[in-house]
């Protein structure tokens, strides 16, 4: 996914740029503090970073940037460490496993893959971050004399496809790395009476403390009143992606979700795509399915975090949104322990202690049966850098608690909106022309 790179003189003394990005917590009770990683093994990428806020805002995508896509399955194929990485894996802001940590055994071990979308990217870049905010009561005036008069909106058939991590929900990695671990793991042992993976009713708290994108259930309650067909198309896995649909639709109220297209309808299933998602694909299966003739891509609008989801002749459709980056730890040992693991077939239970290292959701020697006076001051290291990511984790959540994007759309599918063709760049101009807050960056 493209990031707009800015470089400030200043960066080569900033701490933070060199930061490589987090994604959950770890929870163990001898262990260092809770932490995030980069986002690798369970599942697959999530959705891109948007790009433009002032200079010296972070958007949380980027700290939360993962390493390169992994393979569909939740369970990864054998990982071998590219020539050369001992560097890289020996930085001083790197959380995950360095790489003299590893043995033989473990160059070509199994590790799970992320069953949420994650940013393809290890390292965090300043960026333009993109969120769009409105000055409180302040009137703007957009120029829409282009897009017609202002009326009463209208019934339309309107397809509104809405991408959902970092769209219509924040950074979600730390809870569904949990799910993954819990569900995807074909463990012989369960604890009687723990729950095995997170339900709708887990997640719904999450939602309603700020994961939920601000603004959306009004965007969909105007766009019910508009009579438009509402479908999700994410890069998650859908089994994950359907816990969290669920759990959006209860806090709503109402069943808005038409369908949901998920990592199979993306590349990853197709490999003739010529770019992540296909609005073509998405009409061809909703006329297959639903008999739904009157589907075009002329009366169909995409709203994505990725500006590059869709291929060139479909980029007329997509509205290229702010990223919204949200985040929350989530225990992943809650259930799946040592205690537990213990019980299970040794095979399982090492493949995910390399995972959770690999991410760097747990300390650097977690796992190792004996361990040394390096790996004491590697985890020290690791357990300092990850009460620092985290807590710029959770001081941006100030910052996304002031999205005003869909807000925005709503304002766009407002008035007079006839004429289709023309509705994604009448969103755009929207979202272009929002006030921006002043620059949060922490010093």
């Amino acid at each position: 996914m493209d990031h707009n790179m800015y470089s400030d003189s200043d960066d080569e003394n900033d701490p933070v740029m060199g930061m490589p990005s987090p994604d959950c917590k770890p929870a163990r009770a001898h262990a260092a503090p809770p932490m995030m990683k980069p986002a690798t093994s369970l599942g697959a990428p999530f959705g891109a970073v948007g790009g433009g806020m002032k200079k010296k805002v972070f958007s949380m995508a980027d700290l939360a940037g993962a390493m390169d896509a992994t393979p569909m399955s939740p369970v990864g194929a054998a990982k071998k460490k590219p020539a050369g990485n001992k560097a890289m894996a020996d930085d001083p802001y790197d959380i995950g496993q360095d790489s003299d940590d590893d043995d033989d055994d473990s160059e070509h071990a199994q590790t799970l893959n992320h069953t949420a979308g994650v940013v393809g990217n290890s390292a965090m870049k300043r960026i333009q971050s993109n969120l769009d905010f409105r000055g409180a009561g302040s009137p703007m005036d957009f120029g829409f004399a282009r897009f017609g008069a202002a009326k009463a909106a209208a019934p339309q058939n309107i397809l509104c496809v809405f991408d959902m991590d970092h769209t219509m929900v924040g950074d979600l990695v730390s809870l569904s790395d949990r799910d993954n671990i819990e569900t995807n793991v074909p463990w012989n042992y369960w604890p009687e009476g723990s729950d095995r993976g997170l339900s709708p009713d887990f997640i719904i708290p999450y939602l309603q403390r700020g994961m939920l994108r601000p603004g959306l259930l009004e965007l969909l309650n105007h766009l019910r009143s508009l009579n438009a067909t509402i479908i999700v198309y994410t890069h998650s896995e859908e089994k994950w992606a359907s816990k969290v649909c669920e759990a959006m639709e209860r806090v709503a109220g109402w069943k808005f979700i038409k369908h949901l297209f998920s990592r199979m309808d993306c590349k990853d299933g197709h490999p003739n795509f010529t770019a992540r998602k296909s609005l073509e694909h998405v009409t061809v299966e909703l006329k297959r399915l639903y008999g739904m003739d009157w589907i075009t891509q002329e009366n169909t609008i995409m709203f994505d975090d990725d500006g590059n989801a869709l291929p060139k002749h479909e980029q007329s459709r997509l509205v290229k949104v702010a990223s919204y980056d949200y985040w929350e730890p989530c225990q992943w040992d809650e259930v799946v322990n040592e205690a537990m693991m213990s019980r299970n077939p040794p095979d399982l239970a090492d493949m995910v202690r390399r995972s959770v290292v690999e991410w760097g959701i747990a300390p650097p020697s977690y796992g190792k049966e004996t361990t040394s006076h390096e790996d004491a001051k590697r985890d020290a290291r690791w357990a300092a850098q990850l009460h620092q990511k985290r807590q710029i984790l959770l001081s941006y959540n100030k910052v996304a608690r002031l999205d005003r994007v869909m807000h925005d759309l709503e304002e766009a599918f407002s008035g007079d909106i006839s004429n289709l063709e023309l509705l994604p760049e009448k969103a755009r101009v929207i979202l272009g022309k929002s006030v921006q807050p002043q620059s949060r960056r922490r010093t």
